[in-house]
């Protein structure tokens, strides 16, 4: 018999005649590999029944060519083929017998979550097994989430497919050497283009390290959170962005990572740069800003000792770039406003993170219409094409409607992991972007209220826009309903910015977060301030008008008592 695939549903038999009824079943599917079902039918305490799927591949042991003659023998060769493995004589060690164990491996996954939805939907289903299967279930998830981390992660081979990975998650890591003699090989080559690498780091015996960018004047002290200020770089090169990027690219030494010369990199930095608009917050200004921040907390990640070794150079190289194109060529308006527009944007990314989708091409786009390859690194791993995902994730990331979904992960992250360095790099680096694109209340108070007044003025003129062609606008775009500047930022602060930074801080350690924590503080308390003094002027018109109308004299014949009592003319 052959089992179908996921398109098709192996249904299981009726209620059995007695309790622990065996039933046989068979299902046929072009180009499938063959099967036996056995589906076990077990009464339940009100007459019900639970169905129990057993699957073996009829050409893998020879369990599945043996016909049962009654119940019992079934249960004792299912279990049997279960507990231990068929003799090696019937499962040749050959590269179609592998493939084929896997393609019957995905069936049988798609059979067993038809079957485990059925069996949660069952009344009598009893709630310590279904609690006992969500453990399970969130175990298995990890397991597969640090499965497809370790493909992505520095210095890891890049897996050879699906297959792989299906085996690997079942099976355990494939080994990467067949004898002692191979893996000697393999640790010699690898801690030799280790020690390359760091003595080209250092620029000692293998020669120059690579031409250094000269940046003059304005070259940027990236390594100091107070001495980035791109409003005065703005105003010294007009150039923001390429002065952040390229101070990174020169502080890591990067060019001798890419393949890019710095030439080429300073080049693609400026065409960056270009396409962005002058709106008054989604700018250069903002796109350096991003990078700064997320660079300068990347790095005190990876200065801290219990984060030694998580990070490398490739995954610096992945944050800065995605940083610097996150916004490119940001019209000013929002998601709403495309959607609701019909914006040909909008409609190319059918409505879903229509900008940050926008961003991302267009960034790849000019990187491949310049033919730079900065992606394309001296390591052995991860590839340029692995990088590039994880670029378009991050900046996906970015997506204010994804903030409660990223959030959540890195906080699932932070919760399940007593070490930092246990957390999934692709959850961390995608919230690290999406927090750096909103982290300028950890700035001083005078940027941060800058940047505050530049997105309120963005917002207005959206809602301008929409309000002129005949729409709502969203509360915080509408001048006429929108609370007050401070207000909407005590409010931002409360429940967007805080509750994302608590996770960022846990991993960068208490001593690294003090400073951010005092500028933080700091900001929040000058909003609440402002806040509280607009409502007490908000007031004092209201209790001007109360004590007015209090010395009201009231009608005759009182007029004279009142005057009397208040000392007041009636005159």
């Amino acid at each position: 018999s052959n089992l179908a695939t996921g398109r098709g549903i192996l249904w299981p038999e009726g209620p059995g005649r007695h309790r622990g009824a065996m039933g046989q079943k068979c299902c046929r599917s072009a180009n499938a590999t063959p099967a036996v079902a056995y589906f076990a039918t077990g009464q339940t305490a009100d007459g019900g029944t639970l169905p129990h799927l057993l699957l073996f591949p009829s050409n893998q042991s020879s369990l599945a060519n043996r016909t049962p003659s009654t119940d019992e023998e079934t249960i004792k060769s299912s279990t049997k083929g279960v507990g231990s493995p068929a003799p090696s004589t019937s499962l040749p060690h050959t590269a179609s017998v592998l493939v084929e164990l896997i393609l019957f491996l995905e069936r049988s996954a798609a059979l067993l979550e038809h079957q485990y939805q059925a069996v949660l939907r069952h009344p009598a289903i009893d709630d310590e097994a279904l609690a006992r299967t969500h453990a399970l279930t969130r175990r298995l998830s990890q397991q597969v989430r640090r499965q497809r981390l370790s493909a992505a992660n520095s210095w890891s081979p890049e897996p050879a497919g699906e297959d792989e990975e299906w085996v690997n998650h079942f099976l355990g890591s494939k080994p990467r050497s067949t004898s002692l003699q191979d893996v000697v090989k393999q640790v010699q080559l690898e801690g030799r283009i280790v020690r390359r690498w760091q003595q080209q780091r250092r620029g000692d015996g293998f020669g120059s390290i690579g031409p250094q960018l000269d940046l003059g004047p304005t070259r940027v002290n990236v390594d100091s959170w107070l001495a980035v200020d791109v409003f005065r770089l703005e105003r010294e090169s007009q150039q923001p962005l390429t002065q952040v990027f390229m101070s990174i690219w020169s502080s890591r030494n990067l060019c001798a990572l890419t393949k890019a010369t710095v030439e080429q990199t300073g080049e693609l930095a400026r065409a960056i740069e270009a396409s962005y608009r002058p709106n008054p917050y989604h700018n250069r200004m903002h796109a350096a800003e991003v990078i700064s921040t997320a660079y300068y907390l990347w790095s005190q990640m990876a200065s801290q000792e219990h984060m030694s070794g998580y990070f490398s150079d490739v995954d610096l190289l992945a944050v800065v770039f995605a940083a610097a194109v996150h916004d490119m060529a940001h019209p000013g308006t929002g998601n709403d406003y495309l959607v609701k527009t019909q914006h040909d944007l909008a409609l190319r990314y059918c409505d879903r993170s229509v900008l940050e989708n926008f961003h991302a091409a267009s960034a790849f786009a000019l990187v491949q219409d310049m033919q730079i390859p900065l992606l394309e690194h001296n390591l052995p791993s991860p590839p340029a094409h692995t990088l590039k995902g994880r670029i378009v994730d991050m900046i996906l990331a970015t997506d204010m409607a994804q903030h409660r979904r990223v959030l959540e992960d890195m906080v699932s992250e932070v919760a399940a992991h007593g070490a930092p360095q246990d957390i999934d790099k692709l959850v961390l680096e995608k919230h690290l972007l999406h927090f750096a694109d909103i982290g300028h209340p950890l700035r001083p108070g005078a940027i941060h209220k800058e940047w505050s007044i530049r997105i309120r003025e963005e917002f207005f003129a959206q809602g301008d826009a929409e309000m002129a062609l005949g729409h709502s606008p969203a509360p915080l775009c509408d001048r006429a309903k929108a609370p007050t500047l401070s207000k909407s930022q005590v409010g931002f602060l409360g429940f967007v910015f805080i509750p994302a930074w608590r996770p960022v801080a846990q991993v960068i350690g208490l001593k690294a977060s003090q400073p951010f924590e005092a500028y933080l503080a700091g900001n929040k308390a000058m909003w609440e301030d402002m806040a509280a003094a607009e409502e007490q002027d908000a007031q004092e018109p209201a209790m001007v008008a109360e004590s007015l109308v209090a010395l009201r004299p009231p009608a005759s014949p009182c007029r004279r008592v009142w005057a009397l009592k208040t000392n007041t003319s009636i005159f």
